[in-house]
């Protein structure tokens, strides 16, 4: 056949332009116009018939209870006991006459308030009969203010949708101003029971349609969503409509875009000028376009509206079109199907057999027998995966030699990788081996800081009642807690040197040394005396150091010494204080702001002596200032003294073991994650006049 000689684009062109003229797209196109121009049509009278009945249904039932209403609130008994709520026989004759209208009315209950005295009446099936008031209005109350608000804004009635909170229902309630000689006295009418309201009026059994009620300002008063109502809006004053507009439960609101308001007050505007007629618009409305409908009812001032979805409504019968449809998509298989014979015919046999030649190609065998060429693009294409194949044969032979000498390129790098390993590890070895050894010299070094360090054991026995906090910030500390013990008491030290880690421990070595030989030679009697002489050690011992150094080395130190003969404590502080709890409260005795050992402070400093008496029972406290300078993690600020005085005043009656255990929980919830600054220490001790030393 001559056909088959054409090229393959000419063959699809004429396959496509073939089922084409066939009639599918005109087909489709015409009579989609069709069925959307008569879907259109038939809708937008679908939804008016739809709107007149609804509004039909809804004004003759409400319009009888409001009428019904009207005779209530205008009942000659009813304004006679209003103006004389007090008298028995009036209020009896009201009551009686009630009951005829509570059986009429279609919910079966009434109410009606007395301005004077805001006294609530309502009776109804859900409450026990009564003629007395429920309760009473209040003017503050913001639950009665729909009372307040219909009796200042409407002179006839009202119709209402509003919670009870008092009743615990809601209605949607026709309240009817009571007139006596020309005065408003009062209120009454009846509720129609919300839920059994939308099941009469407002549900429908219409797929894709949703009806409603809007006030005449456009505020939702019934709808299948309750949530949506605009409870309380009929309480509000007429002439709010640009407010009410923007309310949450207005049906402008629900609208996607800015042009549906104005569609909505166009058609509210036409309806009550024609109240009769029905105007409809198109809209977005929960984000589809929907076909609104509206009519105003004036006898109840509401309007009644119908959203029509035409995509979901049963506007159209649907067997005929179901018909069209089926007898489309049968068309559309036929040709499917024809298009589909000649496509494989055409091209997919022949592109069927160079796959195949691929495949086997892909699995290397590149002696694949080709299927053979025509004139139109698969044999072309035949022709070129031809000449591909020859090119394949020749860069795999020369990839493989290249592929042979880089492997051997690989196996000598892989030769030197290894020999570098081997020298890395052996270096990281060495490493290791040093920084243990480090760690080893420094752990020795603690072990020898220990030693002459003060424990808290060593301390019970000098004080009985007595701790000690030792918190390095490293292995090694810079601070230090001393102690000596002489023949009428004992001496007690804390130092704070300068550095921390092992410069610090050095220091601390240089320090002990120091106040070791000042006590021996001189004795504790004067604490301010041993400080200088302290000072003056550490001078020399470091005088050696090299003067353009940056740094200088020195100490801070606070030292008491107890005399149990005299019954009085000494105490001498160079940067550091002594704490002292005395009838319930802390004081600080301030050291001297003098450091000591540095080269710049001044050898012959005189530093003060201070002298406590204990004549009742007395607790001091040492500390360096790594305890009060600590930074907290949650605050970013020091711990400061002034925290610490009112810990330690907080927990004055605990015991020694109880006040040690709430310094350290306090500092370390203080600290948290944050790191530790400085080496901190602290110490302390009760003494009593008796004396403190063990025998």
């Amino acid at each position: 056949m001559g056909i088959f000689n054409f090229r393959l684009r000419t063959k699809s062109i004429l396959a496509l332009v073939g089922a084409c003229l066939v009639a599918l797209t005109p087909t489709v196109l015409i009579g989609w116009h069709i069925l959307e121009r008569g879907k259109a049509h038939f809708g937008r009278a679908y939804a008016e018939n739809f709107t007149l009945l609804r509004a039909q249904k809804i004004k003759e039932p409400v319009s009888r209870e409001l009428a019904l209403a009207q005779r209530f609130a205008n009942s000659y008994l009813l304004r006679q006991w209003l103006m004389d709520p007090d008298s028995h026989k009036k209020s009896s004759r009201f009551f009686k006459e009630a009951d005829g209208y509570q059986e009429a009315f279609q919910g079966n209950n009434y109410f009606l308030v007395n301005r004077k005295t805001l006294a609530y009446y309502f009776n109804g099936p859900d409450k026990e009969y009564s003629h007395e008031p429920r309760y009473h209005l209040d003017h503050d109350n913001p639950d009665d203010s729909w009372f307040f608000k219909t009796m200042e804004d409407f002179d006839s009635f009202t119709i209402n949708v509003n919670p009870d909170v008092h009743l615990g229902n809601v209605q949607v309630w026709v309240d009817v101003i009571i007139w006596n000689n020309g005065q408003k006295i009062g209120m009454a009418g009846t509720g129609l029971e919300l839920s059994g309201f939308l099941k009469d009026f407002i549900n429908a059994d219409e797929p894709g349609v949703t009806p409603m009620i809007l006030d005449a300002q456009g505020l939702i008063q019934a709808h299948p969503n309750k949530s949506l109502i605009a409870y309380g809006s009929g309480a509000e004053a007429k002439n709010h409509n640009s407010s009410n507009l923007q309310n949450q439960s207005s049906l402008q609101n629900q609208f996607t875009g800015s042009s549906g308001g104005d569609k909505l007050t166009h058609a509210m505007q036409q309806s009550q000028e024609n109240p009769r007629s029905v105007e409809t618009f198109w809209v977005e409305l929960d984000g589809k376009r929907q076909l609104v409908a509206l009519t105003w009812i004036p006898q109840l001032s509401w309007y009644v509206v119908s959203a029509v979805d035409l995509q979901a409504a049963e506007v159209m019968e649907g067997t005929w079109i179901g018909m069209a449809v089926a007898a489309l998509a049968g068309m559309v298989a036929v040709l499917l199907l024809a298009f589909g014979y000649g496509v494989d015919k055409i091209v997919l046999r022949p592109l069927n057999k160079l796959h195949q030649s691929a495949t086997a190609l892909a699995e290397g065998n590149y002696d694949v027998s080709l299927p053979s060429a025509g004139g139109d693009e698969v044999g072309d294409l035949t022709q070129a995966f031809a000449g591909m194949v020859d090119e394949i044969k020749s860069h795999t032979r020369n990839l493989e030699e290249k592929v042979r000498e880089r492997t051997k390129e690989l196996e000598e790098k892989s030769t030197q990788l290894e020999e570098a390993k081997e020298k890395a590890e052996e270096a990281n070895q060495a490493k290791t081996d040093v920084l243990n050894k480090v760690m080893e010299s420094i752990h020795y070094a603690q072990t020898i800081q220990q030693a002459i360090l003060t424990t808290e054991e060593q301390l019970n026995a000098l004080v009985p009642e007595s701790y000690c906090i030792w918190r390095p910030k490293d292995v090694i500390s810079g601070d230090l807690i001393w102690s000596s013990q002489h023949r009428d008491g004992f001496a007690l030290a804390v130092l704070d040197c300068t550095g921390h880690g092992v410069p610090g421990g050095v220091m601390t070595m240089a320090a002990v040394s120091a106040l070791n030989r000042v006590v021996s030679e001189i004795g504790v009697s004067d604490p301010a005396k041993v400080l200088q002489e302290v000072s003056r050690v550490v001078q020399k011992m470091l005088s050696n150091q090299d003067s353009s150094s940056f740094s200088e080395d020195g100490l801070d130190m606070g030292l008491c010494v107890f005399f149990r003969s005299k019954g009085r404590l000494s105490f001498a502080g160079s940067r550091l204080s002594l704490f002292q709890l005395s009838e319930g409260k802390v004081t600080e005795v301030k050291g001297d702001r003098q450091s000591l050992g540095y080269r710049s402070v001044n050898p012959d400093y005189p530093f003060q002596k201070h002298s406590i008496p204990i004549q009742d029972k007395q607790c001091f406290y040492l500390c360096t200032d790594g305890i009060y300078d600590q930074v907290g993690q949650h605050s970013g600020l020091p711990l400061g003294k002034k925290r610490l005085i009112s810990l330690l005043e907080s927990i004055k009656d605990r015991s020694m073991a109880e006040q040690k255990q709430a310094l350290q929980q306090m500092f370390a919830e203080h600290q948290g994650e944050e790191e530790q600054r400085d080496d901190a220490s602290f110490v302390g001790f009760c003494l009593k006049p008796s004396g403190a030393l063990r025998a």
